[in-house]
């Protein structure tokens, strides 16, 4: 049995995680969005045009759920489906001026979270935490693979 689970990365790493979404959410909400919408609408960021499918398979969702946020992100004007020219069964997603700046904003309240998570570290200990979270990162996915 696992007692003083304080003394566990995880533990803090998935309190950080927790307590960073929260505000992250809270933060979006001013601008009627979610942490969610704003995973995909980064993948837009990184690549207008891009398929629902690859969004998908980018953030390793089923097809449904991101058949809702897509469909939300539509409702709400940030994003646009349009019918791909060479292949009429694929619809190909785009930023609209809101989508686009809707960057910025998410960009600013990161960068407010960024500050908070390394308040008090000197550039080394923020470099050597860093390489500590990529670490635990590929062990994880090395064994996803």
């Amino acid at each position: 049995m696992m007692h003083d689970m304080d003394k566990y990365p995880g533990y803090w790493i998935r309190r950080i995680f927790r307590i960073m979404n929260v505000i992250y959410d809270k933060e979006l909400s001013k601008y009627n969005l979610t942490s969610s919408q704003i995973s995909v609408l980064f993948n837009i960021w990184n690549k207008d045009g891009i398929t629902q499918k690859e969004i998908q398979e980018k953030l390793n969702l089923r097809a449904a759920s991101v058949t809702g946020l897509v469909d939300t992100l539509c409702d709400k004007k940030f994003i646009t489906r349009i019918q791909d020219v060479e292949d009429a069964r694929v619809k190909r997603l785009y930023l609209t001026e809101k989508g686009t700046e809707a960057e910025k904003l998410s960009t600013d309240i990161i960068k407010g979270l960024e500050s908070i998570i390394s308040s008090g570290l000197t550039e080394d200990e923020k470099v050597i935490f860093v390489s500590w979270l990529k670490k635990a990162y590929n062990n994880f996915y090395s064994m996803d693979k």
